[in-house]
């Protein structure tokens, strides 16, 4: 199946590895807009809105030393946030740090107490997840995304530093209200006034999903562990211990039933009612997608990337930061595709190196039944693209990306009805099409007299 590269942008001082795809200018097509951070304290330096062909729109730097490097999730948003039809860019400033501890990637280090959040600055051999002690609060910017001006801004709970969602939590036709969320341990709902509706306390997981399943015509908030109405009230929950948390989690329906998914140490499926369905065992179930890849096994099937595990080659685990963070060590991560029932159908182990690979659900071909899996980070290989039968039909990035090191996303950048693969490694970023013919629909009694 033939790829075309679309567009290549690099030796490009803005190219991050976290992107988001959206409307800014307001022209009906997409834009990138990419967020460069400080790794060690998660902070947002700088955001650049360009075009698919790597032009700037405009740019915000508001922190100096931005990289292109981040090791999770960071809260920026392109939204119609304010309902006049225009797109919104949404970002978080991080609430004043007084002391917190800062933690070594080698888990035999000690943790260092803190004071001075610009001593732990560009120092990425340490990451800081959250504080002891906070001095002003987090802020909401509102920009317009044409040109990247400021609107307003609102503060937010202290700690609601990590990532946020948009939710309908008070009713009406959309979703004008925020889930927002420190690290692992907070949720808050939030209107559009930023108000605080509620909080909710326990294992957060790395990212919530949201969706009305009870008919109420608002959002419920799904952790993993537990399911919370929009209004903050618990609906089940889960007792779990520290540090354990939903790796990743998915909501979808079929044939008029709710079921919820969530990766840690196996893929879980619960019920509305939080009791467990089913459960695959796994060392570590990082990615989690829901959705039809192979539809002669009905509509709904599951795909999971199982994180590559360290090696243990002795009785005794001995840690240092190239065998847990560099992939040296380290088994390689495996896609496997469940069934409705978490039988499995397949399994693919990724090649040598690709412990901390990715997936995406991507509409690569057109079919409007079926989708597509999008892998990236695959050690020394380029990313693929998986059909539902567990065949690589196109490998992208080309020889000057760091497939190791390659994120992706997927957006109809094109309007064809199909997905284009967007490929960052933080320094190079290329934009992939599929050329194959796009089936359309033929015209039956087609004539030279249009009014039949």
């Amino acid at each position: 199946m033939p790829a075309k590269l679309i567009c290549r942008m690099d030796n490009k001082d803005y190219i991050s590895g976290t992107l988001r795809v959206g409307d800014l200018n307001g022209d009906g097509a997409p834009e990138l807009l990419f967020v460069r951070n400080i790794r060690s304290t998660r902070e947002i330096a700088c955001l650049t809105a360009v075009d698919i062909y790597g032009n700037v729109i405009w740019q915000n730097e508001v922190l100096p030393g931005g990289g292109p490097e981040c090791f999770c999730d960071l809260p920026v948003q392109i939204y119609d946030w304010d309902g006049d039809g225009r797109n919104e860019v949404l970002w978080v400033e991080q609430a004043e740090y007084l002391e917190f501890t800062a933690y070594s990637y080698n888990p035999s280090d000690k943790p260092i107490v803190m004071r001075d959040i610009s001593e732990i600055r560009g120092n990425n051999n340490y990451y800081v997840e959250s504080a002891e002690l906070y001095g002003k609060p987090a802020v909401m910017h509102v920009l317009d995304g044409a040109v990247g001006h400021e609107k307003y801004a609102f503060p937010i709970p202290l700690p609601a530093d990590d990532s946020f969602l948009f939710a309908n939590l008070t009713g009406g036709q959309s979703r004008r209200d925020l889930i927002v969320k420190d690290r692992y341990d907070n949720i808050w709902g939030l209107n559009r006034q930023g108000e605080v509706l509620w909080k909710w306390s326990g294992s957060t997981g790395h990212y919530p999903a949201i969706a009305d399943v009870d008919g109420d015509g608002m959002d419920e908030v799904f952790t993993g562990f537990a399911l919370t109405d929009h209004d903050g009230k618990t609906l089940w929950k889960t007792e779990v211990g520290q540090w354990i948390h939903a790796d990743a989690t998915y909501i979808t329906q079929l044939n008029g039933e709710f079921r919820l998914f969530f990766g840690n140490h196996g893929v879980h499926c619960m019920g509305l009612d939080g009791r467990e369905i089913w459960k695959t065992e796994m060392d570590e179930a990082q990615h989690v997608l829901a959705g039809c890849f192979q539809p002669y096994l009905g509509p709904v099937q599951v795909a999971v990337l199982e994180r590559g595990q360290i090696k243990k080659t002795t009785d005794v685990y001995k840690y240092d930061s190239g065998d847990i963070y560099y992939g040296q060590g380290r088994a390689p991560s495996v896609l496997r595709l469940l069934d409705w029932d978490g039988k499995e159908i397949w399994s693919r182990e990724q090649p040598a190196g690709s412990w901390a690979a990715g997936a995406r659900v991507v509409n690569w071909i057109g079919e409007p039944n079926a989708r597509q899996i999008l892998v990236t980070a695959r050690g020394e290989n380029p990313a693929a693209v998986y059909d539902g039968y567990g065949n690589i039909i196109n490998k992208l990035g080309s020889e000057s990306m760091v497939p190791a090191d390659t994120l992706g996303a997927a957006a109809d950048v094109y309007g064809d009805s199909r997905d284009e693969i967007v490929l960052t490694d933080g320094a190079v970023c290329e934009i992939y099409a599929n050329t194959d013919p796009c089936p359309v629909p033929s015209l039956y009694n087609y004539t030279l007299y249009m009014g039949m």
